[in-house]
């Protein structure tokens, strides 16, 4: 009897194991762009967001961009790993971006209306301070939140594998 061959013996297939440093540290850095562009650009900056919300591209563009950094992350971390994807979790990040900055997108339109609603001075850079604060939160939390949700799934997998039957 001979032992089987190594090329006919099935490889394991290791997956992504999501690091929350990794998407920290971009949260970061995407962080320090959004205030240092703030403090360089303080008029022109504030007025291109507002200017887009306006005209209803800000919630499109939040999207495009949370969605191509978490695919860049979620790849980089799968080629570093020298793991396969794998279809749920790619599912996970094609789609919670999308709905977690349409949420958002609902909070920025209940604050402005909140804003317009009270009786307040000076609400045309008050409601341009809304949207700017729920840019911010809603990029972060369109990187973040997914991939934190995934990594609660990672271990809750682990977990619920780990009990005996």
């Amino acid at each position: 009897m001979s032992a089987p061959a190594p090329a006919l013996a099935k490889p394991e297939r290791r997956t992504v194991v999501v690091r929350l440093a990794d998407v920290s540290a971009t949260v970061a850095y995407l962080s320090l762009a959004y205030g240092l562009l703030l403090v360089l650009f303080p008029v022109s900056f504030p007025r291109i967001v507002l200017h887009s919300w306006q005209k209803g591209h800000l919630i499109e563009a939040l999207m495009v961009i949370t969605l191509s950094l978490d695919a860049y992350l979620y790849l980089r971390v799968s080629y570093l790993l020298s793991a396969k994807p794998t279809a749920v979790a790619a599912a996970g990040l094609g789609s919670l971006p999308i709905l977690v900055v349409a949420g958002v997108s609902f909070l920025l339109q209940a604050a402005v209306s909140q804003t317009l609603s009270a009786d307040l001075p000076n609400l045309q850079a008050r409601v341009g301070e809304e949207v700017l604060a729920h840019t911010y939160l809603g990029l972060m939390s369109g990187i973040f939140l997914p991939f934190l949700g995934i990594r609660l799934l990672q271990q809750f997998k682990a977990t619920s594998s780990d009990r005996p039957a």
